[in-house]
């Protein structure tokens, strides 16, 4: 009996409260503020959460009473306790930046902020990403992030959807999704911001997500370029230097590669460099080539810009010879595997140019590009293992190496087979093969080395029979290099 009484006086102190409320938000929404506050101040002092909320703003404006921020707060409080969403919104940036006699306090806004984000509120929501986002108030978690961002995106937010698309396209804090990213990027490209149209750019250049259409990657490239944005600078200006999308034109696409640059955007030093080393969209400039490869190398550790360095700086030509810093460049792109600067390195090693002479090093780095189809390469092998220089003699290798070189028509290295072939001691003796390539050698030579391939050929032709001779000629005439 006692029980029941007790829920029929909460039940109508309740309702009591829920009138006073109403009557409070009727008069409020008048500008009738004194008895706003009144009847606010009633329900609240019963309990109810929005009359809560209410009050706390007329204390906070001013309105129906004087001006007093420790009550507003007080009273806001008391309404968020009771997850009363608008207290909780109101709070959540009061916290967050700092506001009147609020100090500014991540961890408390981190709590209200997820709060009114869980109620549907999409500021709310955006600052509870950003906080977990940067993990300010709450440890960083770039999972929970993305969870509040989707709420404020979904609601409208333009800043949480650009930071949505930004981490559908790199995986962070979700799956990597790039039709989720291009669905996000085109939501805030097409509400201005330039990171997220030089995205929605880059998805449409490359087909990540959606159909690739160059065309549409050039509008929005351009778009976001004209808002200063250095990347879509760059890939704008390769559009322009491929023709794709737009009609080719190889000085714009250096004019939006040096404002790029102007902007301190790696992605586009080497393409300046390439630019400037062809002569392509401006004047051919080697030693302008030479900076912007050199800025790559270093800015991006861009192993084939550093083989360029290298490549120049070897021949010289516009800048000046220096062969030990060649040799410095061809190393660093040569241990990250690029093949022309193994060869060069090498070759630099066989001639003692810039470093010290050493056959040994000199064939551990042509070992990789011979392996990978590079004729000179091949032929330097087979040279080093015939001489023994810097390795073991191996006369077995060396003609491996110089079949492989000598197939794909390198005349030294059939004029080299002609001599091994014809020797005991090759282990791969075959005078009708070496007649074969001595012939093929004195065709293609000039001078001395002619003289030598003929010479080399009409010497084994007397140690053929004449039927071996007619074989060995007819392998000539039926020779086709590889590709």
């Amino acid at each position: 009996m006692r029980a029941a009484l007790s829920l029929v006086l909460f039940l109508a102190a309740a309702g009591t409260a829920r009138a006073d409320f109403q009557q409070g938000l009727d008069a409020y929404n008048k500008g009738d503020y004194r008895v706003a506050f009144e009847q606010f101040k009633a329900a609240a002092e019963q309990g109810d959460a929005a009359a809560q909320f209410y009050l706390g703003e007329c204390y906070n404006g001013g309105r129906g009473t004087v001006q007093d921020y420790v009550e507003a707060l007080k009273w806001y409080r008391k309404a968020a306790d009771q997850q009363q969403v608008e207290a909780m919104d109101t709070l959540c940036t009061a916290y967050y930046w700092g506001q009147n006699i609020i100090k500014q306090d991540f961890t408390e806004a981190a709590g209200m902020c997820a709060g009114a984000a869980l109620k549907g509120k999409a500021g709310s929501a955006f600052l509870a990403g950003y906080l977990y986002d940067l993990g300010k108030g709450v440890p960083a978690d770039a999972k929970q992030a993305a969870a509040f961002y989707r709420i404020a995106g979904d609601a409208g937010n333009v800043d949480a959807a650009e930071l949505l698309g930004a981490m559908y396209f790199s995986g962070r804090g979700v799956q990597q999704d790039y039709a989720e990213a291009a669905k996000w990027n085109r939501k805030a490209a097409e509400a201005g911001r330039a990171y997220a149209q030089f995205l929605l750019g880059y998805s449409l250049d490359y087909g990540r997500g959606v159909q690739q259409d160059y065309a549409e990657a050039a509008k929005w490239y351009a778009k976001a370029a004209e808002q200063g944005n250095a990347g879509a600078m760059g890939a704008l200006g390769y559009l322009y230097s491929q023709g794709s999308g737009v009609a080719k034109d190889e000085a714009m696409a250096v004019k939006l590669y040096l404002q790029a640059a102007e902007k301190n955007e790696p992605s586009v030093y080497a393409l300046l460099g390439w630019a400037y080393y062809q002569g392509a969209g401006t004047q051919q400039n080697i030693a302008e080539a030479l900076k912007w490869f050199r800025k790559a190398a270093e800015a991006n550790d861009d192993a084939n810009s550093a083989y360029m360095v290298g490549y120049l700086l070897e021949d010289g030509k516009g800048v000046g010879q220096d062969y030990t810093e060649a040799a410095k460049w061809y190393r660093k792109a040569a241990e990250q595997g690029v093949l022309g600067a193994q060869e060069g390195l090498g070759r630099l090693y066989f001639g003692g140019l810039g470093v010290q002479q050493d056959y040994a090093e000199a064939a551990k780095w042509y070992r990789f590009p011979a392996q990978n189809g590079s004729t000179y390469a091949q032929y330097l092998m087979g040279y080093l293992f015939e001489s023994g220089k810097g390795l073991a003699p191996n006369y077995p290798e060396a003609v491996k190496w110089y079949t492989l070189a000598a197939e794909k028509g390198d005349t030294r290295s059939q004029l080299a087979l002609a001599y091994l072939l014809a020797d005991e001691k090759s282990g791969s003796r075959d005078l009708v093969s070496a007649h074969m390539w001595a012939n093929l050698a004195a065709a293609q030579l000039s001078g001395s080395e002619r003289k030598a391939a003929e010479q080399q050929r009409d010497y084994l032709a007397t140690k053929l029979a004449p039927d071996q001779l007619v074989k060995a000629q007819q392998m000539a005439r039926d020779f086709q290099p590889k590709k």
